[in-house]
């Protein structure tokens, strides 16, 4: 699903939350909302834009919620107090003392103006204006913003988190996307100290307020996810998220129809490739779901050019992303998050867990020396895809052969499945209908089976495909042609 390495593929542009596997993942995280935790939701770099889509997909039909507002929007516009003015002298009424004037002429003009009983006294000075306060700065703020102004009776000491806490206890979520600008610090601080004064207020879970967080590993301090409190806080990883079957769903419905179809002459042939060219598709790319939705598009399926089509996905000089090589690396695919030394390749997008297993970009299997790692994936999807279906297929033609054997039962049973325990239920008949390709090839060659020139051919493709495949390597173009036409009904 990610990739900065080769070249950035247009994720953000996709809704993933139909896929099972987010799906499953967005539900445990309702599940920890629902029970009053703290969810913290770590996203790689390049996953950061399916973040919107992922927290609507967590909130559902869930109320009340709201969101936090983003650095950039401008803040809400404050009362402003007056400018300082000088207020303007008034007459007391008396006359003023004129130390250069003897007569009365001024005197007599101001009663003239404003009457012989006026008494009017200067107006007391206006008080000074403070200046205000200096709002909090942040994602404190930002929250507050979402509150009622504060009355004038409340306590000034009272911070965002007891007022949510003491006056707000609504089992409010309030939804950051914290992928941008925010204080590393500040967001820290807002994960630790709203969780940690609800508990101390003795809130129940559903009047809680509750944070709803993405962000990546480089928005927070170092070591700062190993802080949090776990049990008020569920920190949920991007890791592991999407399985097999999110791949298979997005490589199926990005398959040009006329490869998909079943109405050509020859259908079961075309299913088969069809399977086994989604299948490759799947194994290769991985977690990595734009690649394999452009190598759906345009594959057509031949192993000799998958390592052409995948460069011409992944660009034109893609970049070589070393595998990991450390054992100890694959028991932590199985965890919930990434190992701490993979954890900066996990955030650029270069390696991710699907399926049990860690995977590499796709752009690492492009060049010339990564040839095997490649040879090794393509052998998993054909067997995945062949095996059982040659295992069908070798059940039929036993049945076919079994009629012409020219010695009894139990001496077959002796001769070709002597590498089978007999258990007390197990019939004669059903060890001989489980004889295998080889011992098969050696009963029709000691002419104790009887084939057919079209069944000597079956069995010789089959024996030579499950031969190939169990010695971990992979069909060519031309002998998997030839066995999906052997396999086709």
């Amino acid at each position: 699903m990610t990739s900065t390495g080769p070249r950035a593929a247009s994720a953000a542009t996709h809704d993933l939350t139909a896929l099972p596997g987010v799906r499953h993942w967005t539900r445990r995280i309702a599940e920890d909302l629902a029970a009053g935790h703290t969810c913290l939701l770590v996203l790689p770099t390049d996953a950061t834009g399916h973040g919107d889509h992922l927290l609507r997909a967590v909130l559902g039909e869930r109320t009340p919620w709201q969101r936090i507002p983003p650095p950039g929007e401008p803040d809400a516009p404050q009362p402003t107090e007056p400018e300082e003015e000088v207020p303007e002298p008034l007459w007391s009424g008396q006359p003023p003392i004129l130390d250069d004037l003897d007569d009365t002429f001024l005197a007599d003009a101001m009663t003239a103006a404003f009457g012989a009983g006026a008494a009017l006294s200067p107006a007391l000075p206006l008080p000074r204006p403070r200046a205000a306060p200096d709002r909090v700065k942040g994602v404190e703020a930002r929250l507050e913003s979402l509150l009622p102004r504060r009355g004038t009776d409340s306590d000034p000491a009272d911070d965002v988190y007891r007022r949510l806490t003491t006056d707000h206890a609504d089992g409010c979520t309030y939804v950051l996307d914290a992928t941008g600008d925010d204080d590393p610090v500040a967001l820290a601080r807002l994960l630790l100290r709203l969780p940690a004064t609800a508990k101390a207020a003795g809130l129940p879970p559903e009047r809680r307020p509750r944070l709803l967080v993405t962000t990546t590993t480089d928005r927070l301090p170092a070591n700062a996810l190993d802080k949090l409190a776990r049990e008020d806080i569920a920190v949920h990883w991007w890791w592991g998220a999407l399985g097999r079957l999110d791949t298979a769903s997005v490589t199926a419905v990005n398959r040009p129809l006329p490869a998909r179809t079943t109405t050509h002459d020859n259908t079961g042939r075309t299913r088969i490739g069809e399977a086994v060219t989604q299948a490759t598709i799947v194994e290769v790319c991985g977690p990595y779901l734009e690649f394999a939705a452009a190598l759906a598009a345009g594959w057509q399926g031949q192993p000799e050019t998958l390592r052409a089509a995948l460069s011409a996905v992944c660009g034109t000089d893609p970049v070589r992303v070393p595998a990991p090589r450390n054992p100890a690396h694959r028991t932590g695919a199985l965890a919930h998050q990434p190992p701490d030394a993979l954890r900066a390749r996990w955030n650029n997008g270069t390696i991710d867990a699907w399926d049990g297993h860690l995977r590499v970009h796709p752009a690492a299997l492009c060049s010339t020396d990564s040839g095997t790692e490649l040879d090794k994936l393509l052998w998993v999807a054909q067997s995945r895809t062949l095996l059982p279906l040659i295992d069908d297929a070798r059940d039929a033609l036993v049945a076919q052969v079994l009629p012409t054997a020219t010695e009894p039962p139990r001496q077959l049973v002796d001769w070709y499945c002597s590498d089978r325990a007999e258990t007390g239920n197990t019939s004669t008949d059903d060890r001989l209908q489980a004889i295998e390709l080889g011992p098969l090839l050696k009963a029709k060659t000691n002419r104790h089976l009887t084939f057919t020139m079209a069944q000597n051919a079956t069995l010789v493709t089959l024996h030579d495909a499950r031969n190939r495949l169990s010695h971990r390597r992979h069909l060519p173009g031309k002998t998997l042609d030839h066995l999906i036409t052997k396999l086709s009904p």
